[in-house]
């Protein structure tokens, strides 16, 4: 993965973990990894109260929870017409996710 795309995605997931008080530690972690990435999802859910799903640690597996996550802000996402195997649309749904954090 592009490592400025994998900065971006980093850096827009700490600010949400951050934004919901979220104390997470990835020191130990390879930042361009797709696993990061779950795991930092994977956070946000527990914040959120929400079950987290079962899938694969790709970027399609990323979708639904990213779209959990989006739904519990009370915010809409019309993804159908977007790829779910495009690290694209992760980044417009983070993007969505900041917007309703208010940066």
């Amino acid at each position: 993965m592009d490592k400025n795309i994998a900065n971006d995605i980093n850096r827009k997931l700490n600010f949400l973990l951050e934004d919901h008080g979220v104390t997470f530690d990835d020191s130990d972690m390879a930042l361009d990894s797709l696993d990061t990435f779950h795991e930092k999802a994977d956070a946000l859910l527990v914040a959120h109260n929400c079950e987290i799903p079962e899938v694969e640690h790709d970027i399609a597996g990323l979708q639904p929870k990213l779209k959990m996550l989006i739904q519990g802000h009370g915010a809409e996402f019309d993804d159908s017409n977007l790829d779910p195997n495009s690290i694209d649309t992760v980044i417009q749904k983070l993007d969505v996710l900041q917007d309703e954090h208010g940066a």
